[in-house]
């Protein structure tokens, strides 16, 4: 009976320690950053400046994700989908796609965080995708099709 006890208890300090560890890696405190480039997410486009990302509201969690201008206006709603890494994060950051000169948002990373966010390729981006491998119809494909990662560091807040 006291063996049952202590595994009992055993069990309960890991699962406190698995729902607090999650807790930290999610975004249920903002991530804020400057973006010095005028961007995309999904097909909506922001200008240049100061950007909070997070949870659209306290109790929801991390599948509807808010970008906020400084002001905290709401400037675009958008779905997201986890990410796992094997090396976490040494840094919170923004990962972006650019393609020439449109950048678009692709993830949200936590500092220490073995998951973030992906959001999915939007109709404009794919567009480009499609542009840039040429056109099969005609014979012409470039399987080579040049997209940067641009990284921009934040700060959980």
């Amino acid at each position: 009976m006291n063996v049952l006890k202590k595994v009992s208890l055993l069990c309960a300090i890991l699962l406190l320690t698995v729902v607090a560890s999650a807790k930290g890696q999610s975004l249920g405190n903002r991530v804020r950053a400057q973006v010095p480039f005028d961007f995309s997410i999904g097909d909506k486009k922001l200008p240049s400046g100061k950007y909070s990302i997070g949870r659209v509201g306290q109790n929801s969690n991390d599948q509807v994700l808010s970008i906020d201008d400084e002001n905290g206006r709401s400037k675009a709603l958008h779905l997201s989908i986890a990410v796992v890494t094997a090396n976490p994060r040494a840094r919170t950051t923004l990962v972006f796609h650019r393609y020439g000169d449109q950048y678009f948002l692709y993830q949200v990373w936590l500092a220490g965080a073995t998951t973030g966010r992906q959001f999915p390729k939007s109709r404009s981006e794919r567009g480009i995708q499609n542009n840039l491998a040429g056109n099969p119809s005609v014979g012409k494909m470039n399987s080579n099709i040049p997209v940067d990662t641009v990284t921009i560091t934040g700060v959980l807040q």
